[in-house]
């Protein structure tokens, strides 16, 4: 169990309004309610002083809000800081002794499929201890809402973001590096009629991507075995059935028209290995 502070620069804040949160925070980790404490802050507020005043809680993890690793892309999107910015405090944080994590945004202004794997691969040579993939939406009253009424701004649809954030956590993780949530979390306000006003947000955004996974292991699987009949159970380990099987059954429907089955059936098997697909013949009952 943690205290965090996240949706906000934490190191940003006056250090009357930061010792405040961190005293109460800390009062939580002394009485055995929560082990440690984590928050969210931008790259350039991370610097010596500001990490020798947390030398009296129970810090344990800071997220940074690096969005991009491309200097282009942040300047466009007028985010105040650099790549550079965001290696130096990965550099800060290890060297404090602290658990990492880095928070990137695909699609922001200027970004392209090819300046998105890139962040992914810059992110990756940092080693952050785990990743948070935010594809960017467009919400009410913002500046990027009105540059997307302008026609300024073009977010990612929701099948570009889901492609790239799939290729992204591929990346990372081959890497050894946890992602450990993609698309926002489908808050109360998030949800409210209008608070999205463009881009790809979904609520089980995160699903989306590992189902996109799974249906390429699938098809993978099938390519392989050029001997399969029109008849074939495809197994999984049992925590990654639904994640075949796609929303609404959608990976399910693709495979059997992509390979014309005349019967396909899903099958949890505890011996197959996780994030592993087993495809064979359906044995005659």
């Amino acid at each position: 169990m943690e205290a965090a502070f996240y949706g906000g620069n934490f190191l940003g804040l006056p250090a009357p309004d930061q010792e405040s949160l961190l005293d109460t925070a800390q009062g939580f980790v002394e009485k055995g309610l929560v082990e440690s404490i984590r928050f969210s802050t931008r790259p350039d507020t991370v610097t010596r002083s500001t990490l020798r005043a947390l030398t009296p809680y129970t810090v344990r993890a800071i997220e940074v809000g690096a969005q991009s690793m491309d200097d282009t892309v942040l300047a466009l999107s007028r985010r105040g800081h650099t790549a550079a910015h965001t290696a130096e405090s990965v550099k800060l944080l290890k060297d404090h002794g602290l658990r990492v994590g880095l928070q990137i945004m695909p699609g922001l202004p200027g970004d392209t499929p090819a300046s998105i794997l890139e962040t992914g691969c810059r992110a990756a040579e940092l080693r952050p201890d785990f990743v948070r993939i935010y594809p960017t939406v467009v919400v009410r009253n913002t500046l990027l809402e009105k540059w997307y009424a302008l026609r300024r701004f073009k977010p990612l649809s929701l099948a570009e973001a889901v492609d790239l954030t799939k290729k992204l956590y591929i990346l990372l993780t081959d890497c050894g590096i946890e992602v450990i949530r993609m698309g926002l979390q489908p808050s109360g306000n998030l949800l409210e009629g209008g608070h999205v006003v463009a881009g790809p947000f979904h609520p089980a955004f995160g699903h989306l991507v590992h189902s996109a996974i799974f249906l390429d292991r699938a098809a993978q699987a099938f390519e392989s075995q050029p001997g399969l009949s029109e008849r074939v159970v495809i197994k999984v380990y049992p925590r990654d059935l639904s994640r075949l099987m796609g929303l609404n059954k959608d990976n399910i429907k693709r495979l059997s028209k992509r390979f014309h089955l005349e019967e396909l059936r899903v099958m949890p098997d505890p011996a197959v290995p996780e994030n592993t697909v087993r495809v064979e013949n359906l044995l005659s009952s």
